[in-house]
């Protein structure tokens, strides 16, 4: 079967136009003043982060599951205790971080403090991960990436998709086709904060939509962070659903104890 040609991505003009300005007004900011880094303040060359900070980003070390990318011990049962309770319904997910300490406090600053400056920065180490990983697995490399998306009530209120800019920023790095379109989160449904396991897969049912046709494509599936994996699975059904193929997930950071109920990701 001949796969169709995606539709060429593009983004929303406003939201586009306002993130373009912002992108453009860093770049003069940093061309005119020497940076600091966001964590440390300490001087940083041309990246935002230091070499020494960088260096203390947890790793993820040793076995992952290779469906969730959870980290296992050397003494635990190979057969992942989270995919044995909730099969997701992607095939498989690569992280660049472990969530914790300092990646963190930076994925934070992005996300609900506006510093879209480390798009360019967690763009750059995603599209480096995911290119040594398709060295070995090259069947994964996508033919379209997508970003996990907001409802639009989210989206007015953050005033931008986190999850887009990263999609945006690995694509053109890894010079693939990306769309903000294609995914719809349909259902504005209860933040997944606070719920517990089961509760989090159960609030997202029917939560997303492909009204777009993808059949027989390769999708990558972008977001910050994996937590249990419950909006990523929801958004592969809906993927699955429009005639995807194989559907991968790529995110900054997993968390090592998805079970823990105070974290506000998916």
């Amino acid at each position: 079967m001949t796969k169709p040609i995606a539709p060429t991505p593009h983004h929303a003009s406003k939201q586009g136009l306002t993130l373009g300005l912002r992108t453009a007004g860093r770049a003069i900011i940093d061309a005119l003043l020497p940076q600091s880094c966001a964590l440390c303040s300490l001087a940083s060359g041309s990246a935002p982060v230091c070499q020494d900070c960088a260096a203390t980003f947890p790793a993820l070390s040793g076995q992952c599951c290779p469906c969730c990318a959870l980290p296992l011990s050397a003494t635990q049962d190979p057969d992942c205790p989270d995919c044995r309770h909730h099969r997701p319904g992607f095939d498989s997910a690569t992280a660049v971080w472990s969530y914790g300490f300092p990646i963190d406090t930076l994925i934070r600053d992005f996300k609900y403090g506006h510093h879209l400056y480390l798009a360019s920065f967690f763009g750059r180490h995603l599209a480096a991960t995911l290119q040594s990983h398709w060295q070995t697995h090259p069947d994964k490399r996508p033919d379209l990436i997508l970003p996990l998306p907001l409802h639009p009530n989210r989206l007015k209120s953050r005033g931008f998709n986190q999850a887009a800019e990263l999609a945006r920023h690995t694509a053109k790095r890894l010079n693939l086709p990306w769309s903000s379109e294609h995914l719809m989160r349909v259902h504005d449904t209860a933040s997944q904060a606070g719920l517990r396991r089961d509760a989090r897969w159960a609030n997202l049912r029917g939560a997303f939509a492909c009204p777009t046709p993808v059949t027989d494509l390769n999708i990558l599936l972008i977001d910050d962070v994996l937590t249990t994996g419950a909006s990523l699975s929801a958004c592969a059904d809906a993927l699955r659903h429009a005639g995807a193929r194989r559907i991968d997930v790529a995110v900054l950071a997993r968390t090592p104890e998805p079970a823990r109920t105070h974290l506000t990701h998916t």
